[in-house]
């Protein structure tokens, strides 16, 4: 049963990648994106990331962390532009287009940055809270 549950994280990282785009998309001129189309990008961004990261483990990390992380943010980029330009609307009805879809899944990336080290910084003060 505790197997079930440590997949659970991965199960929902779509989620909360689609959650942070419609916070994102929000924040962002009020912008208009469906949650179909929010938790389809969620998906595509995890599977690209993951298959990121699976290829630098599988190559022995022949690039060193602050140039990994470049080209995956660049591939996050991209995709959000290639993927995000047409389905997602400015507050009057016009198709955001690359660059404005590219500055969204940035949005969204930050957001998705600041919540890992939130995450990081809390769930250890909680942990140690809990053992006092």
């Amino acid at each position: 049963m505790s197997l079930a549950f440590s997949f659970l994280p991965l199960a929902l990282a779509p989620c909360l990648y689609a959650a942070l785009l419609k916070l994102a998309a929000f924040i962002f001129r009020r912008t208009r994106l469906r949650w179909s189309h929010a938790f389809i990008y969620g998906v595509l961004a995890f599977v690209v990331g993951a298959a990121g990261a699976l290829l630098n483990r599988v190559l022995g990390s022949p690039l060193p962390l602050p140039l990994a992380f470049l080209a995956g943010l660049a591939l996050q980029l991209a995709l959000g532009g290639w993927y995000l330009g047409p389905r997602a609307t400015t507050a009057v009805g016009a198709s955001l287009e690359f660059k404005g879809a590219v500055l969204l899944s940035l949005l969204a990336y930050g957001l998705l940055l600041a919540f890992g080290v939130l995450a990081a910084v809390i769930v250890p003060a909680l942990h140690r809270a809990g053992q006092a």
